[in-house]
């Protein structure tokens, strides 16, 4: 199949009367699903537009999997839009994109006037039903553009097609056992890339989409209470939702009873909290993947069995049969074994098209190479790991995480590890101040802790070497998180 809508339309026939998608308002059949998004398409027809981006103002609700949906029925690609981005961002996006419509919540549509939009605007409450057929849309043709800030804070588009999102999500189901009678429970917001996962599952196999609700993942024991409502067996989520279920430990009170699979991407999972789940519910298959958002999905999977201690770090593992996934030294050169640190370069029919407008950028991070077996269209990721004696890559960290310090490499990966085993720590983020060749690091504690960062610096001196020994420790009251659920770092730079 060359097109994600041949898809979901095989799919719709399949289980036309399943709930595809559904939220704490509505529940939407797979029939449904379609007719709603082929209205929504038929509109964008109407209005003239093919081929160009089309922005949704993405809440997390059952009605934004629909708008999706239809503007990929239109001919068109959609691009999420954060609605609580800062105003500047969503200008740069709508400047740079010059995008002719948006498709949202009724209550977006004046901001967005006000930040100089003039295009058609389709609020999410005036969709209805029609026909369109599947629009002639081939596998290179872009399915959407997700924009993420990077490490400069400056928004960057990067384009997926509608091949690289099918070759990932068949080679997702080939690896795990998932079921058409899964119920997916949904965390990420629908801007965030690793959503695409959840969505295109349900596409794929007939899964239902369970939207959970954000407030739900500070109150643990509500939260669980809901998956067992929803009947969820399968979640995907940032570690730092996991770790917060953990820390306030709701499992004495109430557990999962239809949870098989719980995955984790786009942080480094803290051993102590996967312990904690892993300890209250041992039966789980329990997967780290890996993955950029230069790639639809992921690249590289491991599944966690055996034991391991609070400070140990989980390996990223091995690639998913879609991908190849090679070591490279300073040199260029492969490294084909344990023990040499180089950076990971990634090859797949998965990879994204492009970065949007900037062929400098897209020239500079995707190349040709021959990893063995021929040239190959490859991707620098940026990230640096190395072989362990099973062969699973374990990452190191990221290339502007390792600094040079009193003459050392220092990877503040590493401090994040050790310092983060720690008891009293709930989460922490180690960054260096290059101005005044200084490690700081940022924690926030567990509750009920009670420690001062001189106090848990001392414990740190016991455990690292004297270079690696964060200058500062300053305890904070609660770290602060971006709108994907990870630690902010932008925010935590403005506090060095």
């Amino acid at each position: 199949m060359r097109n994600i809508l041949e898809l979901l339309e095989e799919t719709a026939r399949r289980f036309p009367d399943r709930v595809a998608v559904a939220d704490q308002e509505e529940h939407i059949p797979f029939a449904r699903l379609v007719g709603l998004a082929q209205g929504v398409g038929a509109a964008l027809i109407a209005s003239g537009l093919r081929g160009e981006p089309v922005g949704v103002i993405s809440p997390r609700c059952a009605r934004t999997v629909v708008l999706f949906m239809g503007v990929l029925y239109g001919g068109n690609y959609y691009v999420p839009i954060d609605p609580d981005m800062p105003a500047d961002k969503k200008r740069a996006i709508l400047d740079e994109t010059g995008m002719r419509a948006i498709l949202g919540p009724e209550g977006a549509r004046a901001e967005l006037i006000e930040l100089g939009f003039r295009g058609r605007y389709l609020p999410i409450d005036g969709i209805g039903t029609g026909e369109c057929a599947i629009p002639d849309a081939g596998g290179d043709d872009p399915l959407y553009m997700v924009y993420t800030s990077g490490s400069t804070g400056k928004p960057k588009g990067i384009l997926k097609s509608h091949s690289a999102e099918i070759s990932f999500i068949e080679a997702y189901c080939r690896t795990f056992n998932f079921r058409s009678e899964d119920v997916i429970g949904n965390q990420t917001p629908f801007f965030f890339d690793a959503s695409a996962k959840d969505i295109y599952l349900m596409v794929r196999l007939g899964c239902t989409l369970e939207i959970l609700p954000t407030k739900l993942f500070s109150f643990p024991p509500e939260l669980i209470e809901a998956l067992n409502e929803k009947r969820v067996t399968f979640v995907s989520w940032v570690p730092t939702a996991l770790s917060i279920v953990a820390q306030l430990n709701p499992f004495s009170l109430v557990k999962p009873r239809y949870l098989r699979k719980v995955f984790f991407v786009g942080e480094v999972m803290p051993m102590k909290h996967l312990n904690k789940w892993r300890s209250a519910l041992p039966d789980i298959q329990y997967v780290n993947l890996y993955g950029q958002s230069e790639l639809a999905g992921v690249c590289c999977y491991y599944e966690v069995h055996g034991e391991y201690a609070d400070t140990d770090v989980l390996p990223i593992g091995k690639p998913l049969d879609n991908c190849r996934v090679a070591l490279l030294d300073g040199d260029g050169s492969l490294i084909d074994g344990p023990g040499r640190i180089g950076e990971i370069v990634i090859a797949s029919e998965a990879l994204a098209l492009c970065y949007f407008h900037d062929s400098e950028k897209t020239a500079s991070s995707f190349f040709t190479r021959d990893l063995g077996g021929g040239p190959v269209r490859c991707f620098r990721t940026g990230d640096l790991a190395q072989y362990d004696a099973e062969g699973n890559l374990v990452f190191a960290a990221r290339s502007d995480h390792q600094i040079k310090h009193m003459g050392h490499r220092v990877e503040l990966g590493e401090i994040e590890a050790v310092a983060g085993a720690d008891e009293a720590v709930a989460r922490c983020c180690c960054l260096y101040n290059a101005a005044k060749q200084a490690i700081v690091l940022f924690c926030q504690l567990a509750p009920e802790a009670a420690c001062t960062g001189l106090e848990l610096r001392r414990r740190l001196k016991e455990k690292l070497s004297d270079y690696m020994l964060p200058r500062r420790v300053v305890i904070l009251d609660a770290m602060p998180l971006n709108a994907n659920g990870k630690v902010d770092r932008q925010a935590l730079k403005a506090l060095l």
